[in-house]
């Protein structure tokens, strides 16, 4: 019997035993086919972060190669420019060129020479004999051959690696000019290093002939690294077309860690460098099996969290089914009393907005309200919102009278804002703070207390287009100050601002504070308020 009556509960629920199994079934399909989607993902990105590193250290290298060929290509228009000059003339210009070139910190030395039949001559020698590399002179035989061209070529010479860079220029049969000056790799990759920060990846430069010129374990400048070019030949870099991606995995010895190289080429004048990206490999594979496995956990978690849930809420409703009917008798009764609290409830707000708000103030936007809602449409909400949020504020429960500078300001902006709809530009208040006090706006002060000294300002001063009311609320560390024109009304009694400022008045004496003063000053109403901790 109990089988029976249990298969018929089975029956009658068995849409949600088939949806559970659903949510379990669509719950491994989706782990499945996310994996392979997060991997895809992670590495096209990886691959699109690395390509663009790669330009980076492209141009950045360019840039600074370029830099360091500018002499030898001022040297290049100096001759050029100085063809049918004399000797003396061009030899001039340069040892200005030879000068400025050491004016760069990683070139180590530069010179100028002529060779004539009665030998190599030094014009000017910008190093002392003892500092500058030897040999000083370049290859003569390589010199004597060259009717005119660029030089470059490593010379490695105690502790200096050097790039020799020269430029050759026959003045006649009889003459020739060698100008040149030599950069220290070892310094220039302290400079660059120094210069551009690499995380998780360092860049390798190359010549043509695939001697290294820039590389972290300086060792290795000026000499050649086969294992670089094991996959790739130099001349298939060299010949890469310019959307063509040239990388292969290794092993860097510096690291001692897997990488991925990339390879590219960049043309400095007539020379072509190969410049080398070298970043850490990460491993995907684990890197996915560790987010599957989160994955996998989350949304087992979830499943069982939702049929927890499922289960619960079935339960908690038969038993509210159960309870409907006695519950039914004391919401109706909870219902009249609610109605009866509402009620006293209206009348003692309503009589507490009588007591907060001004009439004139709620007469004046009123009327103004009532001018934007024809002429204004749009902007009489922007009013009847900051009208609510102002009464909102008036109506405010405290438990003291106290409230934090930050929050009557706010307040302030929105009750200046009712104002200018009718005043306009009659009426002008700014507030300007001179506290260096971080937390100066944490800081109490009376509540309405800013807006009691505008509408005493508003109420008792004569207010024209000749002569607006111009207001300043100036903070400083340890009080508020406020300042108006004063212009009282004709027939005015100052009597009439004393309901406000007895007001703060009272509030200071009670926290026993006695630097709240007023006073009026060369036609000006000043009045200051203490901050309060």
């Amino acid at each position: 019997m109990e089988l029976i009556n249990y298969l018929r509960r089975f029956r009658k629920h068995q849409k949600y035993f088939y949806l559970s199994l659903l949510i379990i079934i669509g719950f491994f399909i989706g782990s499945s086919l996310i994996t392979p989607k997060i991997t895809s993902v992670s590495s096209g990105l990886m691959e699109d972060v690395r390509e663009t590193d790669l330009y980076s250290k492209k141009n950045t290298i360019a840039s600074e190669f370029l830099e360091l060929n500018s002499f030898l290509n001022y040297a290049k228009n100096s001759i050029e420019d100085a063809s049918d000059v004399p000797l003396s003339t061009l030899i001039n210009k340069l040892n200005f060129v030879s000068d400025l070139a050491l004016s760069n910190a990683v070139n180590s030395g530069s010179y100028v020479y002529t060779i004539t039949p009665g030998g190599v001559q030094e014009t000017e020698h910008l190093r002392p004999k003892a500092e500058f590399s030897e040999p000083s002179i370049p290859n003569k035989k390589m010199l004597l051959d060259a009717a005119k061209g660029t030089l470059d070529t490593i010379i490695i010479s105690k502790d200096k690696v050097l790039n020799r860079k020269a430029y050759v220029f026959k003045k006649n049969k009889d003459t020739t000019v060698i100008v040149g000056y030599d950069v220290d790799l070892k310094a220039f990759w302290k400079y660059y290093s120094e210069k551009y920060k690499e995380r998780n990846s360092y860049t390798t430069v190359f010549n043509k002939n695939g001697i290294c010129l820039l590389h972290p374990e300086v060792d290795n400048i000026g000499k050649k690294i086969p294992s670089y070019f094991d996959f790739f030949a130099i001349s298939d870099i060299l010949n890469q077309s310019d959307n063509e991606v040239l990388k292969n995995n290794g092993i860097s010895q510096y690291l001692g860690l897997d990488i991925v190289r990339y390879f590219d080429k960049v043309m400095i004048g007539d020379q072509d460098l190969i410049v080398v990206a070298n970043f850490v490999k990460f491993d995907l594979q684990d890197t996915t099996v560790e987010v599957q496995r989160y994955f996998s956990w989350i949304s087992l978690l979830a499943f069982i969290t939702f049929m927890s849930l499922l289960l619960i809420a079935r339960f908690q409703l038969k038993k509210e089914y159960n309870e409907n009917l006695s519950v039914q008798k004391e919401k109706e009764q909870l219902a009249i009393a609610n109605e009866n609290y509402q009620r006293e409830n209206a009348v003692l707000q309503l009589n507490q907005l009588k007591k907060k708000m001004n009439p004139h103030f709620l007469f004046n936007t009123l009327n103004s309200l009532h001018y934007l809602i024809e002429s204004k449409p749009n902007l009489s909400q922007k009013f009847v919102l900051q009208l609510a949020d102002v009464y909102r504020y008036l109506l405010e429960n405290r438990d003291d009278n106290l409230t934090s500078l930050k929050k009557e300001l706010d307040f302030l902006e929105q009750y200046i804002f009712l104002h200018k709809i009718r005043f306009k530009n009659s009426l002008n208040i700014t507030i300007v703070n001179q506290s260096d006090d971080e937390l100066i706006f944490y800081k109490k002060i009376p509540v309405l207390s800013l807006e009691t000294l505008v509408e005493n300002a508003i109420k008792h001063n004569e207010i024209t287009k000749s002569n607006p009311l111009n207001i300043e609320v100036e903070i400083n560390n340890t009080h508020v100050t406020v300042t108006n024109n004063y212009s009282p009304k004709k027939k005015e009694h100052i009597e009439g601002h004393k309901i406000g400022l007895t007001y703060l008045k009272n509030i200071y004496n009670y926290y026993e504070v006695d630097s709240f003063k007023t006073k009026i000053v060369e036609d000006k109403f000043i009045c200051i308020l203490p901050l309060l901790s």
